[in-house]
């Protein structure tokens, strides 16, 4: 009957997968607003192509060992555990010159994958993706090549609040790119000069961020020149961007993504959870003392809980920076310099936090880093200690933002961090005793970034108070 076939459609539309989270079509026009224009270097010979470009390619699915699984590459949802411990594989030497180029997006048209993510308090965050079926390595002294590898998965995200852009986080090596710059700070180019220069201060309203992507490697910075991300003493790996190259506007070539969601034809190669190209090798000379041949291992696909997921639960209650521990929702959480006290806006998610008769209370903790004089700096950059200041305050039912005090760092140290915990005692302004700490469950460290209010000061600012507003939510 009419009335079945009804049901029938609306039972269909509601179990399909791909479109349980799809994109509203207010924020697709937001990601339109906010795309991308891309510059690549001028020597850059390597490009983003679309997905389905690189799949449908000369590629097969191999196992760890190098056994060709199929060829061609199946669908993912053919594959067994959606494809876990395989790697997607390429003869690397036969194709170099042609089809691990991509497609240069002066005589071709790839594509960006915009994940949009809304989240709580009005934020809705742009993840923008670019896939390219090549990463070129870098040259080394005495070593040649290294750390080339088949696909590379790149991304910038543009964090909306209410609908206006804030902040913009560049991404390049795991977390060693520009990070998260504010908005006012990220250079801009207009529609109506696509080629002109880049420039922060841009009055165009509606003007749009500028990614410089890497020669080779394509690290997203936010600016024109050479950035090292090893210093290995004995060797340096950098990035290089420049101006005068290939500069490409995605607003037409957007790809929208709904997050969270799951996915079905055509994208349900996001569901992929093997290697985006070959095994790396391990038979250099060098390989005892430097992990890193000619060819190294293919990255994973675009969902990874670094990107796209909140900070997750921690059972240490002094959690320290490190780069398992500082990925939340960006690279970095935003802060102005303070000239008192610390003071740390902060939402809980409400489904998270049951308040009852031994969860009571709600610290912040901030952490605070001094640099060791007397160590050597390390292939990661200086080291430091690290120290911690508390604040405490009653958990009310129904309550999700919380406005908490917490004293400054010494004068030689500087906001690193910060996290926040469920407590069933006070800590106070410090907690020293071991006891105390226990009673707490702290989530994730958030590394911080300060700027000075005054917009003529434009440098990262390393100082002993802050103020924060962090618009995400923490899940305790």
């Amino acid at each position: 009957t009419l009335l079945n076939a009804a049901l029938l459609l609306l039972l269909t539309l509601l179990i399909r997968p791909h479109v349980l989270a799809a994109p509203t079509d207010q924020n697709i026009l937001l990601a339109r607003r906010y795309a991308p224009q891309f510059r690549f270097h001028k020597d850059e010979v390597y490009f983003p192509s679309t997905v389905e470009y690189f799949l449908s390619g000369p590629v097969t699915l191999s196992d760890t060992a190098g056994k060709v699984i199929a060829s061609p590459l199946p669908k993912v949802s053919a594959m067994n555990n959606n494809g876990a411990g395989t790697f997607m594989t390429t003869d690397t030497k036969a194709n170099l010159n042609g089809f691990l180029r991509g497609q240069n997006p002066r005589t071709a048209q790839p594509s960006t994958y915009v994940f949009i993510a809304p989240k709580s308090n009005g934020v809705v965050d742009l993840y923008y993706w670019v896939y390219c079926p090549y990463n070129l390595g870098k040259k080394v002294p005495l070593l040649g090549m290294i750390g080339s590898h088949v696909g590379d998965w790149e991304r910038i995200t543009i964090r909306t609040v209410n609908g206006v852009a804030t902040s913009v986080d560049y991404h390049a090596h795991d977390d060693k790119g520009s990070g998260t710059i504010p908005w006012t700070q990220a250079p801009k180019f207009s529609s109506s000069s696509p080629d002109g220069n880049s420039d922060p201060n841009n009055s165009d309203p509606n003007a749009r961020p500028v990614a410089y992507i890497a020669y080779g490697s394509h690290g997203m910075w936010s600016k024109a020149g050479t950035f090292t991300y090893i210093d290995a003493v004995v060797f340096k790996l950098q990035d290089v961007t420049s101006d005068q190259g290939v500069y490409w506007d995605t607003k037409d070539r957007l790809v929208p993504v709904g997050y969270p969601d799951t996915y079905a034809d055509p994208l349900d190669w996001l569901n992929y959870q093997g290697t985006w190209g070959n095994k790396g090798a391990t038979n250099c000379w060098w390989y005892f003392m430097y992990k890193q041949c000619e060819l190294v291992t293919g990255p994973n696909g675009p969902l990874r809980p670094d990107v796209l997921g909140a900070s997750a639960k921690s059972t240490s209650a002094n959690s320290r920076p490190g780069s398992a521990s500082m990925r939340g929702p960006l690279s970095q959480t935003l802060a102005t310099v303070s000239t008192g006290a610390s003071q740390y806006t902060i939402y809980l998610d409400g489904a998270s936090v049951t308040v009852g008769s031994t969860t009571r209370y709600v610290s912040v903790e901030q952490i605070c880093a001094t640099q060791n004089t007397t160590s050597t700096t390390s292939s990661e950059g200086p080291t430091y200690s690290y120290s911690s200041t508390y604040t405490t305050t009653v958990l009310s039912k129904g309550k999700s933002k919380y406005i908490l005090s917490v004293s400054p760092c010494d004068s030689s140290s500087f906001v690193a961090t910060y996290s926040v915990g469920l407590c069933t005692t006070d800590l106070g302004d410090s907690a020293t005793i071991d006891g105390d700490l226990t009673d707490c469950t702290f989530g994730e460290a958030r590394r911080i970034r300060a700027f000075s209010s005054d917009p003529k000061i434009t440098d990262i600012q390393l100082v002993s108070s802050v103020v924060v507003e962090d618009l995400d939510d923490w899940s305790l």
